[in-house]
């Protein structure tokens, strides 16, 4: 059986929902913890590239 957050297709990609299905999914795809993920999102707001300059990931190139 396939857990939650493989099952979950965010509505908008470029958006983190405030969900737990949601949170779960992205803390899984950012490799990041949760609490960690819901943190940067409480600062940095849904945005996905503003979520993951906070966490310090991604970036360009």
């Amino acid at each position: 059986m396939a857990r939650a957050s493989e099952e979950y297709v965010p509505p908008d990609p470029t958006r983190v929902e405030s969900s737990d299905e949601a949170i779960r999914f992205w803390s899984n795809t950012l490799e990041v913890k949760e609490d960690k993920l819901r943190s940067a999102v409480r600062k940095a707001g849904p945005l996905l590239e503003d979520v993951k300059q906070e966490l310090g990931i991604g970036g360009v190139g």
